[in-house]
């Protein structure tokens, strides 16, 4: 759903989509291309396609909402990795995408797929730009769970979606975000249901941003409201709630939110309650906290920096980082300890890890002990496992193989990332 007319951003690379998908698109929305006086021949080609006008008829008047959020959402998608999300997305959903054939670049395979079986797939192109937002996020802050809800949980409904819709929307409204009198178009909720997981992606528009842009041929001042995104996960078998936001103030209507949406009950979720530690590297036996054979999914992960502190008048602050590619456990002199005896606190942690499924490495941060960060997303699932089981990230609920933590503790929560 359009907030505000965004395809503008496109019009000077129309001439790099294929001319007879952009033809059929316009095709698709014959009042619009009417109004306009537009002419669409049935065989297009970048000679006989009316370029100014199309530009004219996208820049001006009420452009309809499905076109432009298909013009917008293929650029953003017209490559190989969103490409890649949209099949993804497809499978998922149970969508059928058309052929893909060697003339059409990816923006136009992007507009394809949400006009095969049209209106049917008119949707997929939000839902895959929103899977990539929320695969984007990678800094999470964790909520622990107040009381055990878990058996309340329920799929969420169009109903419920509407609600939650509608609670947020009042909040941004009241927030100075949105004009009350537009508050219905202001904000969409994008679920994601997985097994052990399900993920929100809420996209709202943010403040106000005035531009004067060229644009073959014409200065055009525009104002419009870029959008923002934030995520949400709850974690169906530890109860807890994570969020990547970027406004700290959004994150207690969130909770009452999502509460609700979840189980139809009010807030369920502690705004204290330390969920993520470093204390873990503290341990004894420390060094042995990087196997992962009962990981499924985690081939191998490393320590190659971290920051502490040791005791002393004053206290002195260390960064030992690996070198040469190396990790911190080739060497470690403190063996079957990570960290010397004399270490007051640890800051940040850096983890180097592979997926058994890729020969890629990538990185895991934890800093401050309150912010958990993932250069890649997609591994959080598995990677999250991994600091869980291990003790980085609490679980306040009973789970198999895990002690739970009194839900009376009153202790800080993960500061905001």
């Amino acid at each position: 759903m359009a907030f505000t007319k965004r395809c503008f951003a496109n019009v000077q690379s129309l001439k790099q989509r294929h001319p007879q998908v952009l033809r059929d698109l316009l095709c698709l929305f014959p009042q619009h291309t009417a109004e306009r006086k537009l002419t669409l021949p049935e065989h297009a080609t970048v000679e006989n396609l009316d370029y100014d006008g199309i530009r004219d008829a996208l820049m001006d008047g009420d452009i309809p909402e499905n076109l432009d959020d298909i013009l917008f959402l293929s650029s953003l998608l017209g490559n190989s990795k969103g490409w890649g999300m949209i099949e993804r997305q497809a499978r998922e959903d149970g969508k059928n995408l058309p052929k893909v054939v060697a003339q059409f670049g990816y923006v136009d395979l992007a507009i394809l797929a949400a006009t095969h079986d049209w209106p049917k797939n008119k949707d997929i192109l939000e839902r895959a730009n929103a899977r990539a937002r929320v695969h984007s996020k990678s800094a999470y802050v964790y909520y622990a769970p107040a009381m055990d809800k878990r058996t309340a949980y329920r799929e969420p409904t169009e109903e419920s979606l509407t609600e939650a819709r509608e609670l947020l929307s009042d909040h941004f409204v009241q927030t100075g975000l949105v004009p009350a009198d537009e508050r219905r178009k202001a904000t969409e909720i994008v679920p994601y249901d997985f097994e052990k997981e399900i993920w929100f992606l809420i996209r709202y528009p943010g403040r106000k941003s005035r531009h004067n842009g060229y644009n073959e041929g014409d200065w055009k001042h525009f104002v419009f409201n870029p959008e923002q995104y934030d995520a949400i996960a709850y974690n169906k078998v530890y109860g807890d709630l994570r969020m990547n936001t970027r406004r700290k103030m959004d994150h207690s209507k969130y909770r009452i939110a999502f509460t609700h949406l979840l189980f139809d009950q009010p807030n369920a979720f502690r705004e204290t309650g330390s969920v993520v530690v470093l204390d873990p590297l503290l341990r004894d036996d420390a060094a042995e906290l990087f196997t992962c054979g009962d990981i499924p999914g985690l081939g191998w992960i490393a320590p190659v920096e971290l920051t502490y502190e040791v005791w002393g008048m004053p206290p002195r602050e260390i960064c030992e980082t690996a070198k040469d590619g190396n990790t911190l456990l080739l060497g470690n002199q403190h063996a079957p300890r990570i960290l010397p005896k004399n270490v007051n606190w640890v800051r940040r942690a850096v983890f180097q890890y592979r997926m058994k499924n890729s020969p890629r490495l990538a990185r895991l941060s934890i800093d401050g002990a309150n912010k958990v960060s993932f250069e890649r997303d997609g591994d959080s699932v598995v990677v999250e496992e991994w600091l869980r089981r291990r003790g980085f990230v609490k679980s306040y609920l009973k789970v198999e193989a895990h002690e739970p933590i009194s839900l009376e503790q009153d202790i800080p929560v993960a500061a905001y990332a």
